[in-house]
């Protein structure tokens, strides 16, 4: 189990610069270690891979020199929320490349459901009450004007891991088509 100070096991954590699977087990266990052991060998085979980011219990993979997804262990990371063992939060800079596929696939609610709001534990940046954004053409208030595109999982299942890894892909893809 992890040491009661987590400050220092942080400071293990940057001598040692863990993989991710490595610390999963200390904070999930049963069926969602086993799917987040999973979402772990996606990003892996998709040439997605995780490295520690050099902040406690947080990993991220980039593509194309940017932020595709963090995953983050712990409830530090999300404001106001008992229970929560991991978050996966994905940067959807380019969603509006692909909101037909969105419509097509019936992720749209997923996107919806998940959007990152000012007040939210990461944004500091003075922006409250946040703005009003239209997004997959709803409009919606109080998003964060710098982090809008990200789409928060706390704790996804195996369902939620499904739609991760095809918005995922949705958005790598058209990443690679503007970069073409």
């Amino acid at each position: 189990m992890l040491p009661n100070n987590s400050m220092i096991y942080s400071t293990v954590q940057k001598a040692l610069r863990p993989e991710v699977d490595d610390v999963l087990p200390y904070y999930l266990e049963g069926k969602m270690l086993e799917s987040a052991l999973d979402f772990i060998a996606f990003l892996r085979a998709e040439k997605m891979k995780p490295g520690w980011v050099g902040v406690h219990n947080a990993w991220r993979s980039n593509g194309k020199g940017k932020p595709l997804c963090y995953v983050r262990l712990g409830r530090e990371w999300v404001r106001d929320t008992k229970n929560v063992k991991w978050v996966v939060v994905l940067y959807l800079d380019c969603i509006d490349d692909y909101i037909n596929k969105i419509n097509i696939e019936n992720l749209q609610d997923i996107v919806w459901n998940d959007l990152h709001y000012c007040g939210d534990r990461d944004c500091a940046n003075g922006c409250s009450p946040g703005e009003t954004k239209t997004i997959l053409g709803k409009e919606f208030s109080g998003l964060c004007p710098i982090f809008y595109n990200r789409v928060n999982f706390v704790n996804p299942d195996e369902s939620a891991i499904r739609n991760m890894v095809s918005l995922l892909r949705l958005e790598r893809d058209a990443r690679k088509r503007k970069k073409a």
